[in-house]
C-alpha cells in the first residue's frame, strides 16, 4: 500500500492503484517524504476527503510492541517494534566510569547528591520506564500521521505484584489485612526480617551466637534482587568462603520478576492518562478471540484480532518491524586512561545504525571501521556472516555500500509475510 496525505497534512486513506501514483510524482503533483512506509504528500487541493473509519489496536508490551490498523476488516497498516533494553545498564557504566574519573581527577570534591531538577521533578518517570512510555505514543501518533485513525483499542495489562508473590491474599480472611502486612512487617529492614525468618541461625553451618550477615544468593551483579527469596542468613566465615569459591550454597532464587509488571502498569496508566478516549481490553479476550479465528500467536496479530474487535478480517501480506534504538553515539574516548579518541563524525559517508544496500539486500550498519570496512546487521540485531561469499565480499567495504536512509532514533524495514 502507499499512504497518501492531502497538502494540509490531513491523513487520507491509503492507496493500490501504483499506477496513478507514479503518474502523480512524474507530474510533480505529489512527493515522497516517507519511504517505509511509502508515503506521498499531494500538492495539489483535493475535490473531497472523504475517508472511512479507521481502528487502531494495539498490543503493548514491556519489550515488544504491536500495532495494527484495520478498516472495512481489512488490515491496511501492521507493524511490531522492539524495545531497548539496555537503557539501565548502560546508566550504570556511565556512573561507574564518572565516579572513577571524579575519583582520579577531584578526589577532595565533597559527594554530591539529589542536586539536578530532573531527580527532584514532581511525577517523574525513570528514563528506561519513559522511553517504554514514549515508544507506545511514538508508535500511535505515527499511525496517526498515516491514517485517518478514528478510534484506538488498547490490550492493557494490569498486574499486582502482591498477589504475584503471595497468591494466599485471594482468599478473603487474609486479603483483609494481607496487603499491609508484608514480609517487613513489624520490622525496621529486610536483613532484620530475613534475619528473623531464618531464626537468627546460619544456613550453611547452623552457627547462632555469632556475626550474622544476609547474602545474595543470585549477585547483585548477575541480575539479582533485593526480594526475601534471593536471600538468606550466613555468618562471616561461610560468607567469605563462598565468594572465594571454597563452598557453594547450592540454592537457586525463584525466577519471580516482576520488574515488567511493574512497568506495565505504569505503561498502562500513561497511555489511558495521554490518550482518555480510548477503549481498553485484555489479554484473555485477545486470545479466546484469537482461538476463534484459528490464528498463530504474535505481537501483531494480537493487534489486528484488537483492531477488529473478534470478528475476521483480511490479513496484510506485509508487515514493518521495527527496533528503537539510541539517538546517537556519545562515546568520545576509550581504553584504560581514555587514550584513544573515537571517530564521531561520519567514515566515508557512513554512520552507526545507516540503513543501506549491499549486493541487493538491505542491511544496517552495526559497526565501521576505519579502515574503510563494516559489520552489517539485520533488524533484529543479529550480525550478518558474509564468509560465504567469493573474495572480495567476505567483509562489506564501505565503498560497496549504498546508504538507503540515514540513521534514526528507529529502523524500521518492510518484509513479506508468508
Amino acid at each position: 500500500m502507499v499512504y497518501v496525505i492531502s497538502n494540509n497534512g490531513q491523513a487520507l486513506m491509503p492507496t493500490k492503484r501504483f499506477g496513478k501514483v507514479r503518474r502523480l510524482l512524474k507530474e510533480k503533483k505529489a512527493k515522497v517524504i516517507r519511504r517505509c512506509p511509502f508515503t506521498i504528500k499531494l500538492l495539489y487541493e483535493t475535490e473531497t476527503c472523504i475517508v472511512q473509519d479507521v481502528v487502531l489496536g494495539m498490543d503493548t508490551g514491556s519489550k515488544n510492541i504491536g500495532v495494527s490498523c484495520v478498516a472495512n476488516n481489512e488490515v491496511l497498516y501492521q507493524s511490531q517494534t522492539t524495545i531497548r533494553t539496555d537503557i539501565k545498564d548502560n546508566m550504570d557504566i556511565r556512573r561507574k566510569y564518572r565516579r572513577n574519573r571524579r575519583n582520579r581527577k577531584t578526589r577532595y570534591r565533597k559527594p554530591r547528591f539529589l542536586n539536578r531538577k530532573n531527580s527532584t521533578k514532581l511525577d517523574r518517570l525513570p528514563p528506561s520506564v519513559r522511553h517504554k512510555v514514549k515508544a507506545h505514543v511514538d508508535e500511535i501518533e505515527f499511525c496517526k500521521k498515516i491514517l485517518p485513525i478514528s478510534q484506538i483499542v488498547l490490550e492493557i495489562s494490569q498486574f499486582d505484584p502482591h498477589l504475584m508473590k503471595n497468591p494466599k491474599l485471594k482468599f478473603k480472611k487474609i486479603k483483609s489485612w494481607g496487603y499491609q502486612r508484608g514480609f517487613n512487617y513489624g520490622f525496621s529492614s529486610r536483613k532484620e526480617a530475613v534475619l528473623n525468618r531464618d531464626s537468627y541461625t546460619c544456613q550453611i553451618c547452623g552457627a547462632k551466637h555469632t556475626r550474622l550477615e544476609v547474602h545474595h544468593i543470585v549477585y547483585r551483579s548477575k541480575g539479582g534482587t533485593d526480594d526475601e527469596d534471593n536471600l538468606i542468613t550466613l555468618c562471616e566465615s561461610c560468607h567469605k568462603k563462598i565468594h572465594t569459591g571454597e563452598i557453594n550454597v547450592g540454592l537457586k532464587a525463584k525466577k519471580l520478576r516482576l520488574k515488567e509488571a511493574t512497568h506495565m502498569n505504569i505503561i498502562r496508566n500513561q497511555l489511558l492518562k495521554t490518550y482518555p478516549g480510548a477503549i481498553e481490553t485484555f489479554g484473555f479476550v485477545t486470545k479466546e478471540n484469537r482461538n476463534n479465528l484459528n490464528l498463530p500467536k504474535d505481537h501483531y496479530i494480537d493487534a489486528c484480532v484488537v483492531a477488529a474487535a473478534g470478528k475476521s478480517f483480511i490479513l496484510n501480506d506485509e508487515i514493518f518491524y521495527k527496533r528503537r534504538v539510541s539517538k546517537g553515539d556519545y562515546q568520545l574516548y576509550k581504553g584504560s586512561c581514555s587514550e584513544i579518541r573515537l571517530p564521531i563524525g561520519k567514515i566515508q559517508g557512513f554512520k552507526k545504525f545507516d540503513k543501506v544496500d549491499y549486493l541487493g539486500k538491505t542491511y544496517f550498519i552495526k559497526g565501521r571501521m576505519s579502515s574503510g570496512y563494516a559489520v552489517l546487521m539485520d533488524i533484529f540485531n543479529k550480525t550478518i556472516d558474509f564468509s560465504d561469499m567469493p573474495r572480495g565480499f567476505k567483509t562489506p567495504k564501505l565503498k560497496n555500500l549504498k546508504r538507503v536512509s540515514a540513521r534514526g532514533s528507529v529502523l524500521c524495514i518492510r518484509e513479506k509475510i508468508g
